[in-house]
């Protein structure tokens, strides 16, 4: 959790530096060196503290989720319900995706503010063990603070991403691996690692995105390693050195 706030916190002044930059040398040059460099700290300070608090909307918005309706996917707010105490967080706002493809992400700046977002297509496409898997994953992700680094991460990449298409950045800003951490933690807590396993094949086993999906075009690169099935779309691209694509995550579960 420590090394993760400081994470975000290196990506939050990363970003801030360029408009404190920008506002420190223009006030240099109109008023004085001494209010250049005052104006250059008091941004890079407001920017860096602004950052965190509206990046869970940001990502929200990236990830197009809406609220779940009370009676919407009642499995899965009735699993959430039962393994929030196991792992020590309170029950995050969940959130939904209308996309057939079954995936599920988590986002917050806390274990106490937290949102799962999930697909529509996932509680039609898993049971109720693979179900668990599935949100004891996402929990282990609020616990361990990987969703403060998710939003604040989004949030600052979201423009490069979009002009450049590429997802290495994010990737690297959130840290090689989490996925398969998250994986561990969660079979832990839940003590049955088939179930998580069996979710994950059912993911692998999942068709191509419609057009216009979430999960097609810059807006996926945005957010793809958010998901807890990083690979949607593109499982030929998959490499047995990446510890997070799904592939590995599998044959890793089954070894358990």
């Amino acid at each position: 959790m420590r090394a993760n706030r400081r994470r975000a916190r290196r990506i939050s002044l990363v970003a801030a530096a360029a408009p404190a930059v920008i506002v420190g040398a223009v006030l240099a040059a109109a008023v004085s060196p001494v209010a250049g460099g005052a104006g250059l700290v008091v941004v890079l300070v407001l920017v860096a503290l602004i950052i965190p608090r509206m990046a869970t909307a940001v990502a929200l918005r990236v990830v197009l989720a809406r609220p779940v309706r009370d009676d919407e996917l009642p499995r899965l707010q009735n699993l959430v319900d039962g393994l929030c105490p196991t792992f020590g967080v309170r029950r995050p706002t969940l959130m939904a995706v209308d996309d057939e493809i079954p995936n599920a992400c988590s986002l917050g700046i806390g274990p106490d503010r937290g949102v799962l977002v999930v697909t529509t297509g996932l509680e039609a496409a898993l049971d109720l063990t693979q179900m668990e898997g599935v949100v004891g994953h996402e929990l282990s992700h609020l616990k361990r603070d990987d969703t403060l680094v998710s939003s604040v991460a989004v949030t600052v990449l979201a423009p490069v991403i979009w002009l450049t298409g590429g997802d290495h950045f994010l990737h690297r800003a959130l840290g090689r691996g989490r996925e398969l951490r998250a994986d561990q933690v969660a079979v832990t807590a839940v003590r049955y690692p088939p179930g998580l396993c069996d979710a994950l094949r059912r993911f692998a086993e999942s068709g191509s995105p419609r057009t216009g999906s979430v999960f097609t075009g810059r807006r996926w690169a945005m957010s793809r390693w958010l998901w807890i099935d990083p690979a949607v779309g593109d499982r030929d691209a998959e490499t047995m050195g990446d510890l997070d694509l799904t592939s590995v995550r599998i044959n890793a579960l089954a070894e358990l």
